[in-house]
């Protein structure tokens, strides 16, 4: 698990991301049964990154909250990445009770700070520190060869809004999302990376909604997958 501030710019205190992991890890319960249906590519994979050797199935989850001097958590908001609803809830159960018990460290001399945790399988959780370590589950892998969803041929029609062309604005919007088998957008999985304007944001969603994407396969199976993209805005001409 990593516990970083949402904005780069903000230095979270040195033993905080330590302190909030323990935490973290005693009110956490992991469901008993967790099917897993998100495919992910193991290395090596082409120097684009889109086809792999092989596929592991992909657990974790992402959390957007506030954080508070008083121990207090507030706006938490869950991600379910891996397409795994009760893994989710029971992070955001975690989550909940750490605000109510205030156990949240102490995150300096100021009021609060937007944080972002993020639960991940790691390739090589030796490596990890065993502080950031939440629990150990083995995870299937797959030695057939796998390639990540892509964008159909005509693009991601996301129109250009009204009032940013009225103001001259552009921007882009980098989004993550779960890509199911039928190559549509799982709206439950859809992660905010960086955006500036809501406007755009809008159009992105709207036109994900009437997207199909040419779903990732795992050999000859279309399966679920994660993946980040982004989405420039230029003022027409």
């Amino acid at each position: 698990m990593t516990v970083s501030p949402q904005d780069p710019k903000v230095k979270l205190p040195p033993d905080f991301e330590n302190m909030f992991v323990e935490e973290f890890r005693f009110h956490f319960k992991v469901p008993a049964k967790l099917p897993l249906s998100v495919v992910m590519g193991s290395q090596p994979c082409d120097s684009l990154g889109s086809r792999c050797v092989g596929g592991v199935l992909s657990l974790g989850a992402v959390a957007y909250a506030t954080a508070h001097n008083d121990g207090r958590l507030s706006d938490i908001v869950v991600i379910d990445a891996a397409q795994t609803p009760r893994f989710a809830d029971s992070v955001n159960s975690a989550l909940q009770s750490m605000s109510r018990e205030q156990l949240v460290p102490p995150v300096g001399n100021v009021d609060s700070i937007l944080v972002l945790l993020q639960i991940v399988t790691e390739e090589e959780p030796d490596t990890v520190p065993t502080v950031r370590h939440v629990f150990r589950a083995l995870v299937p892998r797959y030695a057939w060869p796998f390639s990540y969803a892509s964008m159909p041929a005509a693009g991601v029609d996301a129109k250009y809004p009204y009032t940013a062309r009225l103001a001259g604005i552009e921007d882009s919007v980098m989004l993550a999302f779960t890509v199911e088998p039928d190559g549509t957008i799982a709206a439950e999985s859809i992660e905010l990376v960086s955006a500036t304007y809501r406007d755009f944001v809008t159009s992105v969603l709207d036109a994900l909604g009437r997207t199909r994407y040419h779903p990732a396969h795992l050999g000859d199976c279309a399966v679920a997958t994660r993946m980040r993209q982004r989405f420039l805005f230029k003022e027409p001409e």
